[in-house]
């Protein structure tokens, strides 16, 4: 017999000033300034936290306070693949002879995209050559 899941229940965490006690309601007290954090280091499962952070003034006292709003794993944020892994995906779907200019990965110049096919031939990490500017599959 397996253990019973929870079923997943939102609650919302209370925000309460650091120097009176009051619990602030962001509803009523939206914050005054809102960023964003992203995490330098990736869960167990390789994705990316993405914390949206919110400086809120205590209508008591009116200190400031900060504290988290919402946190966004990575798989939510976008596909989460590395510009490596995006390209070698391009390369394998080339069955001919391709001109390296028409290789496109987002972010990264025509130069750019020859060098690091260039790199993953000579490690092994990709079979094929480049000659010409002309990337030839194997």
């Amino acid at each position: 017999m397996s253990p019973k899941k929870k079923k997943g229940k939102e609650r919302k965490k209370k925000i309460s000033c650091k120097k009176c006690g009051r619990v602030i309601d962001p509803i009523e007290h939206p914050p005054s300034k809102t960023w964003q954090l992203i995490s330098p280091m990736p869960d167990k499962e390789g994705r990316v936290t993405l914390t949206i952070m919110g400086s809120f003034r205590c209508p008591d006292c009116n200190a400031s306070v900060r504290a988290a709003m919402k946190k966004i794993k990575g798989d939510e944020i976008g596909s989460g693949k590395s510009k490596k892994e995006l390209l070698i995906q391009a390369v394998n779907l080339l069955q001919e002879p391709t001109p390296i200019e028409q290789i496109e990965i987002e972010g990264v110049s025509p130069a750019s995209v020859g060098k690091a096919i260039q790199i993953m031939i000579d490690r092994g990490q990709m079979s094929g050559k480049i000659e010409n500017e002309v990337f030839l599959p194997n």
